[in-house]
């Protein structure tokens, strides 16, 4: 039996996040700087050819689902997000889905989005015609979760997600999304994935739509200036990376998370705060937490030859470092047999 698999990874924020979240991108457009690591949500796809029963299976959320057909597919709260891809993409043939991921949920590295574009990505890899671009897969996994379920969000990840790689996006309202790959000297991201490091530091108390809910009702002449500012880092990072000046990019990843504490002081906590002090003081050079705060990972990057004595000692404070490096293929689909 045929076995269909699909694979979208998770993003790391460099700079810049929050500048992709309507309205600000509409008015003033968005920039953010980021890249996909080797942290992956998979889904794999059994296809039935005599019935249109359905069945749905969460690894990370510990569910199973089963419905008779596609019009049974009701939103519960139970994996909405993956029901809502399926629903999106209509299939006409019965199936089980198994999805799962490599990252905890709610973590700070967009594996919502990333589960969106996976399932988005199987379901597609089956289709004979109309098969959707890699932009109309970024845009309706937006869609999906922005508009179907409700859970507010910029569009970073889900382009992150399918696209992979180091890139600058530029947002200018609605659809309107330009990807723009840096295309690094291979010396530059090797040292990059030398000396930065990415830390768990315990689950959000918030998702982060209800963050960006939070902060879009924040969007005064003050906060817009914050944000703009947060824009002009992204931009100076881009120039950094590929000038090769990691020091500067290390230094402008501390910058960037002063600004974005400035603009929402909810994002951190006392627990975030001393880990990144603790950092700070031995050998890092700048520290953020990524995606919308409260929780989830912390990027650090790191003087040389420091990272080994940053992890320890953020470790005793019950941090757990992940080891990655880059991922430049973003989705990818494929068949085997079982």
């Amino acid at each position: 039996m045929k076995i269909y698999r699909s694979r979208a990874p998770v993003r790391i924020t460099f700079g810049g996040g929050g500048t992709d979240v309507p309205p600000y991108d509409e008015k003033y457009g968005g920039l953010c700087l980021g890249a996909t690591i080797n942290k992956y949500v998979y889904s794999s796809l059994r296809k039935k050819k005599f019935d249109k029963r359905i069945k749905i299976t969460s690894w990370d959320f510990n569910s199973l689902q089963s419905f008779n057909s596609i019009e049974d597919i009701n939103y519960d709260g139970n994996v909405d997000l993956i029901k809502a891809a399926i629903k999106k993409m209509n299939p006409d043939f019965g199936f089980d889905l198994y999805v799962r991921s490599n990252v905890y949920p709610h973590s700070g590295l967009g594996a919502s989005a990333s589960a969106a574009v996976s399932t988005i990505g199987v379901f597609n890899h089956l289709r004979d015609k109309d098969r959707l671009t890699s932009h109309q897969i970024a845009e309706l996994a937006y869609i999906i979760e922005d508009e179907e379920i409700k859970n507010i969000s910029g569009r970073q990840d889900q382009y992150a997600a399918t696209f992979g790689g180091i890139n600058l996006y530029e947002f200018h309202g609605g659809n309107f999304v330009l990807v723009n790959p840096l295309n690094l000297k291979k010396d530059y991201i090797l040292e990059l994935e030398k000396n930065l490091l990415i830390a768990y530091v315990g689950k959000r108390v918030k998702s982060s739509g209800e963050m960006h809910k939070t902060e879009k009702s924040m969007m005064n002449e003050k906060n817009v200036g914050r944000l703009h500012e947060i824009k002009r880092i992204a931009k100076d990072m881009e120039y950094s990376l590929r000038k090769g000046n990691l020091k500067d990019f290390g230094y402008l990843i501390k910058e960037s998370w002063e600004r974005k504490v400035a603009y929402n002081p909810n994002v951190t906590n006392q627990h975030i705060d001393d880990l990144v002090e603790t950092a700070l003081k031995n050998g890092a050079i700048g520290a953020r937490l990524m995606g919308a705060g409260g929780g989830g990972h912390l990027l650090i990057y790191c003087n040389s030859n420091k990272e080994q004595i940053v992890a320890e000692k953020i470790e005793k404070m019950g941090a757990k470092i992940i080891f990655f490096s880059f991922d430049f293929t973003g989705l990818q689909t494929w068949e085997v047999n079982e």
